[in-house]
């Protein structure tokens, strides 16, 4: 008997261990099923927060749902705060932002929220947990890793190129779980399928391979020497003098409290997976290129631009992107002067005009260098080549970083950055337009936005772009880092996050360049691919929506006379030559006039049949009238700055199949 009874409690002692040691996937029916829903696309949203009253949190996961059980609150009306930044609900009838859910096992309950962003939060890409909520409700992931990959638990900064027929990845300081010492500082690296090539959907997910030793990521720049971080910036491929391709990035080796002890160029070993140093260059060499590459087409030589608060190049040839010597700088410093504040040597014509251009071994002039010498007062305001402003507010946005792409869907080039200072330190993204890389980059639209986060580093991605372009995808570290947030988001903090724009969205649509063409009798806009080619000359007169934007009305454009007439009426009958809409505006009488916002005046000579148009009311021509009324408002261009004196046009190759 006794025999018996102790067989039974070893028999019960084991399996009660087996079960501790074996891996049980709880019951889905065991769980509430909440889905926090956009109430615009019924998409499910990431990075929503529930919290009860008990002040148990949830966050939802990349599917929007939250898997909830709590033993004490099961088979109850549970009342739960709901949050998101960029998302509102609806008062409820305490005066909160929340619902009362009937929370049962096995239920489920959906929510609905209004996006106040214009950007649609999509998924985290990397780290653990992304479908963790998912999973236990027994729902299937897209992605094949959906809540663990290669013992990744949070990523920094994402690079990405293509590369051999693939998408090739770059974070920053990897974490790994067993201990924050115990990560990636050396760059980690993956690579994923082109949607066009068998990869996921850019709306769906991605799935990363990384490279890898053992079970977790490979050290991609394993330099000799102390084990400083290194962070690659500048990734590109380009082909070498036999036609192969070839990986490269600038390198930076930082120790604590990010001070830059190294610099240099690693190129990509195919064979043992890694990257390896070609050259070390100076800390102090005034030329240091950094942000996400694209190229651009002029005078016949394609280059590799780049921008982060300063604009460089280099030929798109291997020999001239490892040779430091051939980057040049976007500048309006005298040849080989470096930035030495009060003291910097400004390059002006002889008539005073600040000349800009292209030089080698010369300190860029990015926006904040520029307002360090407005306020030095070596530059006025109105020289200023960049400083995007607020369209809603006319006030100027400090750039912190961005990404720069050819649109073919706005023929435009458009721009994705962050703000500093902001509402938040680090967690505004911004989008704008340009008609070359150089601008004019005036007006911006806010697209994203955080109460108390960072979300930096943003990246668009071409390839994943759809609707010729019209919808956008970009992302970036959502971090807790420089955010004064003492509460990091569990899972999602330190990761990638993905977002994407609607282009076709009225809300951003911006007042474009509006330009007067010599030998031409047109005003318009140019959108890459619509100047005569015996258009010599342009200058921008004002700017307008070449779209219709809220409260804006057609100009219509056709000939009347001697010359061509603006109107906000429809000509009726229709004239003899051709006529079209050559912009938008706001009504003349508008009483939402917005920032920034001028008349366009009427001058008509009655004698010649002849009429002109400008918003300075004091400028009439001999002979010329001023009309009783303006026809519309227009948006003032307070700069000098025109970027079709640094890139004339037979200079510039406009095709867009030139644009990467």
């Amino acid at each position: 008997m006794e025999r018996r009874v102790c067989f039974i409690l070893v028999f019960l002692y084991l399996f009660f261990v087996f079960q501790c040691f074996c891996e049980v996937s709880p019951d889905p029916k065991m769980f509430f099923r909440i889905r926090v829903a956009d109430e615009a696309t019924s998409r499910g949203i990431p990075l929503v927060k529930l919290t009860t009253l008990t002040n148990v949190v949830h966050y939802t996961d990349s599917a929007g749902v939250v898997a909830f059980y709590e033993p004490s609150l099961m088979n109850k009306e549970v009342y739960f705060t709901i949050e998101s930044d960029g998302y509102s609900i609806e008062k409820d009838p305490y005066d909160g932002y929340g619902k009362i859910l009937n929370v049962i096992a096995g239920g489920s309950a959906i929510i609905t929220m209004r996006r106040e962003i214009i950007a649609q939060r999509l998924y985290r890409i990397t780290g653990t947990g992304i479908y963790h909520d998912s999973l236990l409700l027994g729902d299937a992931p897209p992605i094949k890793a959906p809540v663990i990959n290669a013992n990744v638990c949070g990523q920094d900064s994402a690079l990405c190129t293509i590369y051999k027929g693939r998408l090739f990845w770059v974070w920053g300081d990897t974490g790994h779980p067993r201990h924050p010492l115990a990560g990636n500082f050396k760059s980690t690296c993956g690579t994923s399928l082109l949607p066009a090539d068998g990869g996921l959907d850019p709306d769906v997910g991605i799935d990363i391979e990384y490279f890898r030793d053992g079970d977790f990521v490979r050290h991609m720049v394993p330099l000799p020497g102390p084990g400083n971080p290194y962070w690659l910036g500048c990734l590109l491929t380009v082909k070498d003098a036999a036609g192969r391709e070839r990986l490269l990035a600038h390198y930076a080796k930082v120790k604590p409290l990010m001070e830059t002890v190294g610099r240099g160029i690693v190129e990509f070993n195919d064979e043992k997976g890694i990257f390896e140093e070609l050259r070390q260059y100076p800390l102090d060499e005034v030329i240091q290129p950094n942000g996400h590459p694209f190229t651009y087409t002029e005078g016949g030589v394609e280059y590799f631009y780049f921008f982060a608060d300063g604009f460089y190049r280099t030929p798109s040839r291997y020999d001239a992107v490892i040779d430091h010597a051939r980057y040049e700088a976007f500048t309006c410093l005298k040849e080989g002067e470096r930035f030495d504040g009060a003291k910097s040597r400004l390059d002006r014509a002889p008539d005073g005009a600040l000349v800009y251009s292209w030089r080698k071994n010369t300190s860029p002039i990015g926006q904040k260098v520029q307002n360090q010498l407005v306020g030095a007062g070596l530059m006025k305001p109105n020289e200023k080549w960049f400083g995007p402003v607020d369209v809603a507010s006319g006030k100027e946005i400090l750039f912190h970083g961005g990404s720069i792409a050819w649109n073919p869907y706005r023929k435009r080039w458009v721009m994705i950055f962050n703000e500093a200072f902001g509402t938040t330190l680090l967690g505004e993204i911004w989008y704008a337009e340009g008609d070359t890389p150089l601008g004019p980059w005036m007006f911006a639209q806010k697209i994203v936005t955080h109460k108390k986060y960072s979300f930096y580093n943003v990246v668009q991605h071409p390839p994943f772009a759809k609707e010729n372009g019209r919808e956008v995808f970009f992302e970036g570290t959502y971090t807790t880092l420089f955010s004064g947030n003492e509460n990091p988001t569990p899972r999602y903090d330190y990761n990638q996050v993905m977002y994407k724009i609607d282009l076709a969205d009225m809300r951003l649509i911006l007042p474009v360049p509006v330009y007067w063409l010599k030998n031409s009798k047109h005003l318009k806009h140019f959108t890459g691919d619509n100047i005569e080619p015996w258009v010599t000359e342009r200058k921008i007169v004002f700017l307008a929506p070449d779209r219709q934007a809220q409260g804006t009305v057609p100009v219509y454009e056709y000939y009347e006379g001697n010359s061509p007439r603006l109107s906000t009426k429809e000509p009726s009958p229709p004239p003899d030559e051709a006529w079209h809409v050559a912009f938008y505006a706001l009504p003349a009488g508008s009483d939402a006039a917005a920032t920034g916002t001028t008349p366009l005046y009427e001058f008509v000579n009655n004698a010649e049949g002849r009429r002109y148009y400008t918003i300075n009311k004091g400028e009439a021509l001999p002979g010329y009238n001023l009309s009783p009324a303006p026809v519309c408002l227009v948006w003032r261009y307070p700069r000098k700055f025109n970027p079709y004196t640094i890139m004339p046009k037979q200079e510039r190759d406009v095709r867009p199949e030139r644009h990467k």
